[in-house]
């Protein structure tokens, strides 16, 4: 599979670091926005939460809730599928990042340390799989947002990654399908009971369910990182490393 890949991946990834250091601004700017949750999941997330408080008119308060019930769904499902995209990249083995295979490729200086990205299997993007996942799910209730949200994953997500050696197109491209496919079929699902009980429980619980949600929000806006940084940590520490 490396090998087929390698014939889509190597010629794109030659054609992009052929810019690499022609402007200093510009790998730096592509930098921050690959660095700064600010410029990716933030963002995404606030399309969430737009989409969360919107208020169409004419809309009937029943449609509203169960609206909002979806969107809970929506939510929970991408932090899943992301948490699947990190299993994915430990039992599937297709390459390392560019930037740590020995390509010979000029890609440009970049801020991220050795010790920030696995050097395991960068196939499939989490990222991408995450966030394309969002999206697809926002698509689903608003088509302006839910197009807004694929496009800014592709373009300020998917591409400084390319860019930057990071992650092959093919993590890039497999995450989004991946991501697109998973919600399509969490979406498929009869899912309807479990809405109705997200909906009695924040009836009942209003300020914790807000809370909840938005810690949940929270943490697929930072990719869950400061989780997996714990995680990591403990486990050093467990495994006596």
């Amino acid at each position: 599979m490396q090998g087929l890949l390698d014939h889509l991946d190597l010629p794109i990834l030659a054609f992009v670091t052929g810019f690499a250091g022609k402007s200093l601004l510009f790998d730096h700017a592509v930098n921050a926005i690959s660095r700064f949750d600010m410029f990716k999941g933030i963002v995404l997330i606030s399309l969430f939460w737009y989409t969360w408080a919107e208020a169409p008119t004419g809309e009937l308060p029943a449609l509203r809730e169960q609206r909002q019930r979806r969107l809970v769904v929506i939510l929970i499902g991408s932090l899943l599928l992301g948490a699947l995209s990190r299993v994915l990249q430990l039992v599937l083995h297709v390459h390392q990042r560019p930037l740590l295979s020995h390509l010979g490729l000029p890609f440009p200086v970049i801020d991220f340390s050795g010790e920030s990205l696995n050097a395991w299997n960068s196939f499939p993007s989490d990222h991408m799989m995450i966030f394309f996942a969002l999206g697809t799910g926002l698509l689903s209730i608003n088509r302006t947002i839910g197009l807004l949200s694929l496009l800014w994953t592709f373009v300020f997500i998917g591409l400084p990654r390319i860019y930057l050696g990071v992650h092959y197109p093919s993590d890039v491209v497999f995450g989004a399908v991946f991501g697109f496919l998973g919600m399509k079929l969490l979406l498929a699902l009869p899912l309807e009971r479990l809405e109705r009980l997200v909906g009695t429980w924040r009836q009942a619980h209003q300020g914790l369910f807000l809370a909840l949600l938005y810690l949940v929000s929270d943490q697929v806006a930072h990719l869950l990182g400061e989780v997996r940084d714990l995680a990591q940590s403990s486990a050093h520490i467990l495994l006596g490393h």
